[in-house]
């Protein structure tokens, strides 16, 4: 008869060589040859181009708004003026990063629409309204965007935060 410490000598034995073996790749089944696996975490994607885009969108929207209310370009200007040099801004760290992206991407043609084609309010108060909302969306995504970012993007990225939560005081 097995006693008891036996046997839970022995169970704890063979539970140690299974983990080592999960945790190297190597078990009693495989051979000296194998290449053991090695579970990757998948990478955090890369916020860059979603950050773009809305930067261009709020940059469309805004000349779209000055060209309708021209009475409200004197508050929107500036607003559009920061947005475009943060465009410009995120263009060139995106270039930095990624050259042959934005070399194969800037030897095409730019789609840019018009911003005739972009619906803007009727009346001032609204189109204010929609640009605060614009402003309010993006300050939310610069804001997610640092917790992944490196120390120069999350400084880039706080920045243009920062300014746009100035952005929407200017508008209340």
């Amino acid at each position: 008869m097995m006693q008891r410490r036996t046997f839970l000598a022995g169970f704890g034995g063979a539970a140690v060589l299974g983990i080592a073996s999960t945790v190297t790749g190597c078990s009693l089944f495989t051979s000296k040859d194998a290449v053991p696996t090695v579970l990757h975490t998948p990478a955090v994607s890369d916020p860059m181009a979603g950050l773009i885009a809305t930067t261009r969108l709020h940059v469309l929207r805004l000349e779209a708004a000055i060209a309708a209310h021209p009475d409200q370009a004197p508050l929107l200007t500036p607003l559009h003026d920061d947005r475009l040099a943060q465009l410009a801004a995120l263009e060139a760290e995106d270039a930095r990063l990624n050259p042959l992206d934005t070399a194969t991407s800037s030897s095409a043609p730019s789609a840019r629409p018009p911003s005739a084609q972009i619906a803007i309010p009727d009346s001032p108060e609204a189109v204010i309204s929609s640009v605060r909302g614009d402003a309010a969306t993006a300050q939310v995504q610069f804001t997610d965007a640092i917790s992944t970012a490196s120390r120069y993007r999350a400084a880039l990225y706080g920045s243009i935060a920062a300014s746009l939560a100035s952005h929407r005081a200017i508008l209340a």
